[in-house]
């Protein structure tokens, strides 16, 4: 398990200067520390060993320069030896075909296709999450928890029929690191939810001592800080866990 580097401990804003460029092959990740898109990626370099360098980006007050990365201003983006590249799907797989180690990426077309499948479904969940964390009353907790657990119906669904005990077998893969950001943030908030669901429950407790998931994680109490913060318009949320 290889290490990163911190670029900037807290998160740059629209004021902030541009930092220099990485050195040569040195692989830089801008993204933010409670997103879990860059979780996602995260998650891959660490499973993989790759070193990189982390440049945090304050969402709610983007560096002027950042449009420059990603012209949508979306996180995460990989720059390596001038070249961009963007959304948290595409790095992820760019990192487990350029990179030696383990490959992360299923080989079998069939199930290859079942496991995208499977996370366009867990679509349901994500959408819940954003909408019990962050709604504005009670309906929209309401509302999000059904979304949840329609997501972790489908999954499962998929575990109990495939054997598990991850989505891509015996060991994680990379479709169990696309799909987990999201759950460790349900976990933190509504954990009541996941104990409902046998294998889903079991995925979640086996991830848990993945080095991966150990490298990347945060503690619930961390998840609930930043989702306290973000949704009541602090735009320094995402710096709850630096210290003053």
């Amino acid at each position: 398990m290889k290490s990163h580097q911190e670029a900037n401990s807290v998160h740059l804003r629209n004021d902030s200067d541009e930092p220099s460029s990485p050195g040569k092959d040195v692989l830089r990740v801008y993204g933010m520390k409670f997103c879990p898109f860059t979780h996602r990626l995260k998650l891959v370099l660490a499973a993989k060993g790759v070193d990189y360098e982390m440049v945090n980006i304050n969402l709610k007050s983007k560096p002027k320069w950042y449009s420059s990365k990603n012209c949508d201003g979306k996180i995460p983006t990989l720059e390596v030896n001038g070249i961009l590249i963007t959304e948290s799907d595409v790095t992820s797989e760019y990192v487990d075909a350029a990179y030696k180690g383990k490959t992360l990426t299923t080989t079998d077309p069939l199930k290859r296709a079942q496991e995208k499948m499977l996370l366009v479904q867990w679509g349901k969940s994500t959408s819940g999450y954003y909408k019990y964390a962050f709604g504005n009353d009670e309906n929209d907790k309401i509302q999000g928890s059904m979304q949840i657990k329609e997501g972790f119906e489908k999954v499962e669904k998929y575990l109990k029929e495939n054997g598990g005990p991850f989505i891509c077998g015996s060991e994680p893969g990379l479709a169990d690191y696309v799909l987990y950001p999201h759950l460790e943030r349900i976990a933190a908030i509504i954990p009541i939810v996941i104990s409902q669901f046998e294998r889903l429950q079991e995925f979640y407790d086996k991830m848990q001592s993945d080095p991966a998931v150990q490298a990347c994680r945060h503690s619930n109490e961390l998840h609930r800080a930043f989702i306290h913060k973000a949704s009541n318009g602090d735009v320094d949320a995402c710096d709850v866990c630096v210290s003053d």
